[in-house]
């Protein structure tokens, strides 16, 4: 399908991809609660029955997930929140909205932002939301990445301060989340003489370094064993014979990258950027690779893989394209 029209770096998809939690929570719709309460006159305990009787709106729109796909066309109905906060009664201090489910994930958006755009979603393309995708109650929006979004909602709490939700405080998500501005990583402060001394001694293991800039760097045989390099600038990188096993490469951008002998078994590859990339002969047993792109979207410029390991790599999550790009080079699990 054609990227046209998207925020920067997204590719647009039929699918519904399954990423972040992914362990529907258990539903019993005899016990199941919306609870609404904080800076509210009159907080609420909806049972599941009186949640699906109230009248539903249909909001359609484009899911922008972090992971750099976009879906298009996709439509949601359900109970607008301001149909909600008009029964609960917002008090004067209200300023933030925060929406949670049972399993601990939660994120928070400012009240007035969410006005038009959060749903309290039920349905999915006309049918119920199917539990791997939040159901049978999520929030949906549109005009953020879709992390700001929660799975199995359970509580909306209304408050006067903000608060860092689940991605924003375990994985650096950025708490703004706007996908036109590529809101995607709040980048941690980097002391430019510690990476220096970090990378003359060759060894970056184990740390933080989202959104780090090292386009076309010599890397080669470097350890950046478990290393946090979401959306970290790699782009022409030498990286051959590192040990990158276990990193976390998330929206990483490796175009053109050298990785020749290099070990990524166990990395997360997820949303990471492998066009031009040379991965012959490199080790991605048991890695992830949802939303990972080899090769431009409607052909043009192809990672190099040749020899390369997939053993166990889970490739499932891979979009249409890049799916059958990786089935014609006869990569395991891509079938």
């Amino acid at each position: 399908m054609s990227g046209g029209g998207l925020p920067p770096r997204q590719q647009a998809t039929r699918l519904w991809p399954v990423v972040g939690e992914r362990e529907p929570e258990p539903f019993d719709p005899a016990a199941w609660r919306l609870e609404v309460r904080g800076f509210v006159a009159r907080p609420l305990s909806l049972p599941f029955a009186e949640l699906a009787a109230m009248d539903r709106v249909e909001r359609a729109g484009t899911i922008h997930c972090v992971t750099r796909w976009s879906r298009p066309g996709t439509v949601f109905r359900g109970v607008p929140l301001e149909a909600l906060l008009g029964r609960a009664g917002p008090l004067p201090g209200a300023r933030f909205a925060r929406f949670a489910s049972g399993r601990g994930h939660d994120t928070t958006l400012p009240l007035e932002a969410c006005a038009g755009d959060v749903l309290v979603a039920l349905e999915e393309g006309g049918a119920p939301i199917p539990p791997v995708h939040g159901g049978p109650v999520r929030t949906a929006l549109f005009r953020r990445y879709f992390y700001k979004s929660v799975k199995w909602l359970r509580t909306v709490e209304l408050l006067a301060e903000d608060r860092p939700g689940f991605w924003e405080r375990t994985a650096g998500y950025h708490n703004g989340a706007d996908p036109w501005r590529e809101e995607r990583y709040a980048l941690p402060d980097l002391d430019r003489r510690e990476v220096a001394l970090l990378l003359a001694a060759r060894d970056l293991s184990g740390r933080d370094f989202r959104g780090v800039e090292l386009e076309r760097r010599d890397l080669r045989g470097f350890s950046l064993r478990g290393a946090r390099l979401r959306d970290a600038r790699l782009a022409g990188a030498d990286l051959r014979g590192a040990d990158l096993g276990g990193a976390n490469l998330t929206n990483a951008d490796l175009r053109g990258a050298d990785l020749r002998g290099a070990l990524l078994d166990g990395a997360d590859l997820d949303g990471a950027d492998l066009r031009g990339a040379d991965l012959r002969g490199t080790a991605v047993r048991c890695a992830s690779a949802a939303c990972a792109t080899f090769r431009t979207p409607g052909g043009g410029e192809e990672a190099l893989l040749a020899g390369a390991d997939f053993r166990g790599a889970d490739v499932t999550g891979l979009l249409e394209e890049q799916r059958e790009f990786l089935r014609s080079l006869g990569v395991p699990g891509a079938e």
